[in-house]
């Protein structure tokens, strides 16, 4: 009996301990916020530079920032780089849902908003749900995004 009340606690505080592993929307806000300041304090070159390096401060586990122009057409993006120089506008996600129609119609009347969608957790190999926090600067939109599950 007692081996299995501790098995259920070990197994209990694993799940918990993966759970608070997995980053949040304060932290996926915190990286854009953060992606945004130095966009506009060291120029777009310097913050693609900066954004597509996977060992860099702007990827961070399963949360990376993403750039792409208003065409959809990617300039940033450390988790998958092959992506860049592709288009967005003709992605789905795994449920069908066009993707770059999303995103341009979250930031085609405010400067920052939030959608959501089901990606690839390049991390795990698994489709699951993603919250995404866009911010158009200047001519492009950066983002972050963190898985839900």
């Amino acid at each position: 009996m007692f081996c299995s009340a501790a098995a259920a606690v070990f197994i209990f505080a694993v799940n918990c301990s993966c759970l608070a592993a997995s980053p949040d929307a304060a932290e996926a806000k915190a990286l854009l916020d953060k992606a945004v300041a130095y966009f506009d304090n060291n120029g777009v070159a310097r913050a693609f530079c900066a954004f597509n390096d996977a060992n860099g401060a702007f990827h961070k586990g399963p949360l990376y920032v993403f750039a792409i122009n208003m065409d959809g057409v990617y300039f940033a993006h450390s988790a998958a780089p092959s992506l860049i120089g592709t288009s967005l506008r003709d992605t789905r996600d795994a449920t069908g849902q066009p993707i770059a129609k999303l995103v341009m119609e979250a930031v085609a009347t405010q400067q920052s908003a939030p959608v959501e969608y089901m990606w690839l957790n390049y991390e795990t190999n698994k489709v699951e749900k993603k919250q995404t926090f866009l911010k158009r600067v200047e001519d492009f939109i950066l983002g972050v995004g963190y898985y839900t599950r």
